[in-house]
This record gives C-alpha cells, structure tokens and sequence, in this order.
C-alpha cells in the first residue's frame, strides 16, 4: 500500500517560486510579512541591496537580522561586536542598513587612498629605473652614398672609421700617398710644350721652353748647339 502524503499547498509553491527567481524580483511591495520573512532570507547582496532599493515599504523589522549578517561578512565579527558594543554604551541604535552604508563608503574611500598610494609610488618606481636606463646610441651612416661607393678618395676613407687592422691600413697608405702627390705637385713645374723653331735674325735654331707656375708662366729661349747665355721673356701673369 503506498504512503500517503498531503499535499503542498499553494502559498508553499508561490514562496519556492518566488525564491527560485529572486533574480528577476524588482520590488516586493503588497506582500505580507511572514511570506517575506521565508523569501528575503534566500538573497544575496546584491538582490537586497535591489530589491530594498526599490520597494517603498518599510523592510527594516524584515530585513535588520539580514543587514546584520551581511555586515559580520564584510567586515569581520569583532568589528560587528565592537559596533554593538558601542551602540550599547552609548544608547543610541540605528539600524544595521545604515551602519553597513557608512562601512562600505568608508572602506571605499580608504581604498581608494590606498590605491593611489599605490599608483603614485609605481609611476615613482617606474621613472627611477628609465633614468638609470642605458640609452643606445645608433650610428647614422654617412648621407652621400656616391662619396663611399663611388670612389670619392682618400677623404671618403679618412672619415670612414675601420676596425679592421687590412682596412686600417689601407687608408694610411692612400692618405700617404695623397700627401706625397700632393707635396710633388706644389714643388714642380710642369712643362707644356717645348718648340724648336728659327731665329728671325740670325737664322740659327733656337729652343723654347714655357714653364707654367701656379700663379704665372714663363718661356725661356736657348739657341741649340752653342753656349750664348739664355734669354729670359718677360713672364706673362
């Protein structure tokens, strides 16, 4: 024979319901008591902070002891006996919805001094290390190419700096080699042309000689085949 049971009555299943979906509960107004007392009691934090914030009705007798709960779990169970404590000696009691609003601000604010603490002591220690980063210095290579590749000589490869001892060495010899070009080129005279051709007076061949200086030309005139003294033009600046 099966065990009888009695049925569950309506105001049973509407209070499971409502429970189950007090996410979806925006206010609780029009509703009796003792039915909140069995409902209220299954919210979380942030659904009564929700559902009181919308309902117009006083929840204070329904909701104190839940206030009271939520307080001892943020904020530690001696600093809720030392709260009671207080309230005790000095006879003046609030409610535990108002003592938790002033605790959470409170603990807002001192979170946010600690956190820019925090902040400012970060970017302190952030700009202590890139000061006393090394900075990489990048060599720029030389702006004409042409001057490299394309044989600008030896001053391309005196500002070219080499670490090779064969390379180093190169640009010695060829700045050498341009010092002495250099040096034979200021002590010497370079002859343009020498002429053999025929005096007008005396008819004997003569031979002319024209030396060009940086800064003037001389020609000179010595008969060929005899030992008369060699006759000077007048140089031509």
């Amino acid at each position: 024979m099966e065990s009888w049971r009695k049925p569950r009555s309506l105001v049973d299943l509407c209070v499971e319901k409502a429970i189950d979906n007090l996410r979806q509960v925006n206010h609780v107004d029009g509703i009796a008591t003792e039915l909140l007392k069995r409902i209220l009691p299954h919210c979380t934090l942030p659904q009564l902070k929700h559902i009181v914030k919308n309902t117009h009705m006083d929840l204070s007798d329904v909701t104190d002891p839940l206030w009271r709960r939520f307080y001892r779990q943020q904020f530690g169970e001696d600093h809720t006996n030392l709260v009671i404590n207080r309230m005790k000696e000095s006879g003046i009691y609030y409610t535990w919805r108002e003592l938790f609003e002033v605790k959470e601000k409170q603990q807002e604010k001192l979170e946010d001094k600690m956190l820019k603490k925090i902040t400012l002591k970060f970017q302190a220690e952030k700009a202590e290390k890139q000061s006393k980063q090394i900075k990489l210095c990048t060599k720029v290579p030389p702006s004409s190419k042409r001057s490299f590749y394309a044989g600008g000589g030896p001053s391309s490869l005196s500002n070219c700096s080499y670490k090779s001892p064969i390379l180093k060495k190169a640009r010695m010899e060829a700045n050498s080699r341009a010092r002495l070009q250099s040096a034979i080129q200021k002590n010497t005279f370079p002859r343009s042309s020498q002429q053999i051709r025929m005096s007008s007076s005396s008819g004997q061949p003569v031979r002319t000689t024209t030396v060009h200086r940086p800064n003037s030309t001389i020609t000179i005139t010595k008969p060929i085949g005899s030992n008369r003294q060699i006759q000077n033009s007048r140089p031509k600046f």
